[in-house]
């Protein structure tokens, strides 16, 4: 773990400027490095170039964090900061021109989503309580969202799903910062927007993380579903949530009634998700041995003789496929064990499984770069440096809705975190 004194420092008060963050963090983050020379729009952004804006969405968020938000805890204070400092990481990779309405803009599509991936592995190994890297990774993510949901005028659910996601009142204060932070001629807009977003979470009851209706679901399905086991009432629970979101019920009692047809028997699928070397078929020995595994580097084994075998991929990936299907119908505990780095592919297997009817379980091996390494060289199947950071590069770290629940397990098989369970 490095820079730990220096975040305690920040932890504990302390209100560093960009410079300094550059200083401590920029070997470890090297995009930090690269905002000076990371131009922005001028138009949305006539104060400059992302180091001049984060820097002034630091001093917002500092001034924010000792008037409004001055209740918030030293862990939610430190995640503000680290989404402020952070929140368009990957806009010197992303940032390009791009002609808009027959005007040539400068643009950077998909930072935020792509901060996160970026961010997941490299926050790991900080000495940052879990509960800080899972919130600063939200802040990154979504900070778009807020402004988002008011401009598109969509309906509760949305604020529901990202109040699941981040958390809400945090995602409030830095968009706060965010937009004061810069120059732009629409910028009273920008800041109705942001409130208008705190107004409608706060209506919608979206303004805690998970939601204080979310909590009350919870308390009414295990009461309803008290002679049911934990895994039927989180499916039913899962359930709920995605017709809620979605407009197709409105109650919890509507799921209860649905969920006759479905709670009798269904089969539960766990889907991996982590870089190699992150440790997951150790764990899946460990916590899963009556589940059935699906294994793509077994099937290439068999195939071509080969775990590293990548030419008849498409072919394993069918078989793999076929195999998960034969499973499911029989309503199996199965174990899609794999990289999954890319959401396309988890999407396929969760997708076939979820028309099964099937509980999805994400399991997210949430490491740092340094421990990937580390493991890739004591493994008996160890895999070239190259393809490892390209696959570091690739991981598109899950959003927390992909499956009915998540778990995020460290390099030694600790559960850091779970989600969805009922």
């Amino acid at each position: 773990m490095i820079k730990v004194e220096f975040l305690e420092t920040v932890l504990q008060g302390a209100t560093p400027d960009i410079d300094r963050f550059i200083g401590e963090l920029g070997d470890r983050i090297p995009l930090l490095k690269e905002y000076k020379s990371t131009p922005q729009d001028k138009e949305w952004h006539a104060e400059g170039n992302v180091h001049i804006h984060v820097g002034m969405v630091l001093h917002e968020t500092y001034k924010i964090l000792a008037a409004e938000a001055n209740h918030l805890s030293p862990e939610s204070r430190l995640s503000l900061i680290l989404g402020a400092l952070l929140h368009d990481i990957t806009k010197p990779i992303t940032t390009k021109e791009q002609e808009i309405k027959g005007v040539i803009r400068t643009v950077a599509p998909r930072h935020a989503s792509k901060g996160r991936s970026y961010l997941a592995p490299k926050l790991m190994g900080l000495g940052l309580p879990y509960k800080v890297v899972e919130s600063t990774l939200g802040l990154v993510g979504y900070h778009h969202d807020p402004k988002q949901l008011v401009t598109r005028n969509e309906a509760s659910g949305k604020y529901k799903r990202i109040a699941r996601l981040a958390d809400p009142e945090l995602l409030y204060w830095l968009e706060l910062a965010d937009i004061r932070g810069r120059e732009c001629r629409d910028k009273q807009q920008q800041l109705d927007y942001i409130e208008m977003y705190g107004l409608f979470a706060q209506e919608y009851k979206a303004w805690s993380r998970f939601g204080r209706e979310y909590q009350a679901w919870k308390e009414f399905f295990n009461r309803e579903l008290v002679n049911w086991n934990q895994d039927t009432k989180s499916l039913v629970f899962s359930r709920a949530i995605s017709r809620w979101e979605a407009g197709d019920i409105f109650t919890p009692e509507s799921e209860i009634a649905r969920s006759y047809s479905y709670r009798d028997s269904f089969p539960q699928v766990f889907v991996t998700c982590g870089i190699s070397g992150s440790g997951k078929s150790t764990w899946i020995a460990e916590n899963l041995p009556d589940y059935q595994v699906v294994s793509l580097d077994n099937l290439r084994q068999q195939a071509a003789k080969s775990r590293s075998d990548q030419s008849q991929n498409s072919k394993i990936v069918q078989l793999a496929k076929e195999q998960l299907k034969v499973l499911l119908r029989s309503h199996s505990k199965i174990v899609w064990d794999a990289t999954n780095i890319r959401r396309d592919f988890r999407q396929q297997v969760i997708n076939i499984s979820r028309d099964y009817g099937a509980l999805v379980t994400l399991a997210i091996f949430h490491c740092s770069e340094e421990v990937y390494f580390e493991r890739n060289k004591q493994r008996r199947h160890s895999i070239p440096g190259n393809v490892l950071i390209r696959q570091i590069e690739q991981m598109e770290f899950p959003e927390f809705d992909e499956g009915d629940r998540i778990l995020i397990v460290d390099e030694n098989g600790n559960t850091l975190a779970t989600y969805g369970d009922c």
